[in-house]
């Protein structure tokens, strides 16, 4: 059953308060989603201060995004969708970070000529990325977002705000430039 988050305001009327950028509304669906949402998202990191800070991230995303809600089932759903996001997100790092780490610890324990072979690699990967930085501005903004960062297809065309097939177009553009600078 759907209550009003406060009993002398209806759902309609904090929704309404919220989109003319009354603070205080934005204060009253945070008293009340605040606890779930920090239990939510310490379901997926269990770190407290990240999971803190991904609440808090939430909050300013709805704020920002104020005008575009009619309903208080509405706020709730892209509140725990943002958290889910952050936290799958701080996951994902999570992971790429401990990769690293084992491949580095891996690496201490060879011979030299193996750390030649990987500063080999590493001035390779240096000219990959001089490359890189000479693609057109939002073809190298998609390549890094989908190849350093880690996002998806689809994380990336919300955030720059264009169609996924315009994603994948300029993902299979900038590869296709960079193995011809490769080939020279």
């Amino acid at each position: 059953m759907n209550y009003p988050i406060d009993h002398n305001v209806s759902d309609q009327e904090l929704i309404a308060l919220l989109r003319t950028g009354d603070e205080k509304a934005l204060e009253k669906i945070f008293n009340h989603t605040h606890a779930g949402l920090l239990h939510f998202a310490m379901q997926f990191v269990k770190d407290r201060l990240a999971a803190e800070d991904y609440v808090a991230g939430s909050y300013i995303k709805i704020w920002a995004k104020r005008k575009d809600f009619s309903n208080l089932g509405s706020i709730k759903s892209f509140l725990y969708t943002a958290v889910k996001n952050a936290c799958l997100n701080h996951i994902k790092q999570s992971n790429r970070h401990s990769v690293c780490h084992k491949e580095i610890l891996y690496l201490s324990d060879k011979s030299s000529d193996f750390l030649n072979d990987y500063a080999i690699k590493t001035e390779l990967l240096q000219k990959l990325w001089e490359d890189v930085e000479q693609l057109p501005a939002v073809r190298k903004k998609i390549f890094k977002m989908y190849f350093a960062e880690g996002l998806s297809s689809f994380e990336i065309a919300e955030s720059l705000q264009i169609s996924v097939d315009t994603v994948r177009v300029q993902k299979a553009r900038a590869l296709h430039a960079l193995r011809a600078l490769i080939k020279r």
